[in-house]
């Protein structure tokens, strides 16, 4: 694409209203908005797919009241179409597919977007653009949660809840690319049990719809066994809700409870003699903490590092690769609402601007 085949105005994504949830959010499609112009030290980039995370879809009706319209996407993938110059910019010239993580006034959900490089990843050239949308949130945070396991907790195992989910996957398939690392993984249905088999996990414990109290030890009794044979001394919860109080339940002596999403709820359930008595622990996990932890001279090497991994693994069936379903703009939040009331898990919605 050249300079003078770049259109003057896009369509991009935004949320009017918050709503109650997802359901109730209204959204539309913004059309005639101005293409934006790169400055010094960033780049225009053509957007060719990003992908619809649970941190995207939480922010649509969570944000506060003066935050809306709200735009929307955390990060995508695409091709440089044009610069603003500067030397930083030699890093990622046009032409050069990247993935890029959408900060400040833009988003990912829009059919061109300008980013400073520090936010613009080159993607490997043999795996299609489109391919790489997932590049950071799922592959980063796997990365992230493994060396808080490794190197802040010097466990040799875990536990992961949601485990059937894309990060889940993920994980599982780095994990199995360790010498000195297992992951216990907890999922809901046998469905998701049998698709976490076929790509190598080891040790899975169902919890099935257990509602009863009779029903529920019956799974924390296991997933207890596996703690102890494996040494296990964390887990890492998307769910909170009652699983929180579960899991604290089954970690051992000075054990570490990180908590990264709210599928259940606000956290239940909880018997306040472990953190009392037992010396365990409850604390928070964020990507973006674990990126800057330690500054910048400690930032650098390890995104470069993180990097390097996922470039590597992002090729199918490489360890960071994601399964997509794509959709449109158009149909993003009517298909985003069918996938969370079917509880699937199998692939990751799309969005697809090509």
């Amino acid at each position: 694409m050249t300079t003078d085949e770049i259109p003057t105005t896009m369509k991009r994504l935004i949320v009017t209203e918050p709503g109650k949830d997802v359901a109730s959010c209204k959204i539309e499609v913004e059309e005639n908005v101005p293409v934006p112009t790169p400055r010094s030290g960033e780049v225009l980039i053509k957007v060719v797919a990003a992908p619809v995370n649970p941190s995207d879809y939480g922010e649509w009706y969570g944000s506060e009241p003066d935050k809306y319209p709200l735009k929307m996407g955390k990060e995508g993938s695409g091709v440089v179409v044009a610069s603003g110059g500067g030397l930083s910019t030699y890093r990622v010239p046009v032409g050069t597919p990247v993935g890029f993580i959408a900060q400040g006034k833009q988003r990912s959900y829009a059919e061109y977007v300008t980013m400073g490089v520090t936010s613009c990843f080159p993607m490997p050239t043999d795996v299609p653009v489109e391919d790489c949308a997932s590049f950071f949130v799922n592959p980063y945070t796997a990365i992230g949660i493994l060396d808080y396991v490794k190197n802040l907790e010097g466990s040799p195992a875990f536990v992961h809840t949601a485990a059937a989910s894309q990060l889940g996957q993920m994980i599982v398939k780095l994990v199995n690319t360790m010498d000195d690392m297992e992951v216990i993984n907890v999922v809901r249905r046998e469905e998701q049990a049998a698709l976490l088999r076929d790509i190598g996990a080891k040790h899975i414990v169902v919890t099935g719809s257990a509602t009863d109290e009779k029903s529920t030890q019956q799974w924390k009794d296991e997933l207890q066994l596996k703690v102890e044979e494996l040494g296990a001394t964390c887990a890492f919860d998307a769910i909170s809700g009652s699983m929180s109080g579960d899991l604290m339940d089954v970690l051992p002596f000075k054990g570490a409870l990180y908590t990264y999403g709210k599928l259940g709820g606000k956290m239940a359930n909880i018997d306040p003699i472990h953190l009392i008595y037992r010396g365990k622990r409850m604390e928070g996990f964020f990507l973006t903490t674990w990126v800057k932890d330690g500054g910048l001279f400690s930032m650098v090497p390890r995104m470069l590092s993180a990097s390097k991994k996922v470039n590597a693994g992002l090729k199918s069936p490489g360890w960071s690769s994601t399964q997509f379903m794509d959709t449109t703009m158009e149909k993003v939040h009517a298909d985003i609402i069918d996938i969370l009331g079917n509880s699937a898990t199998g692939k990751k919605l799309r969005i697809r601007f090509d």
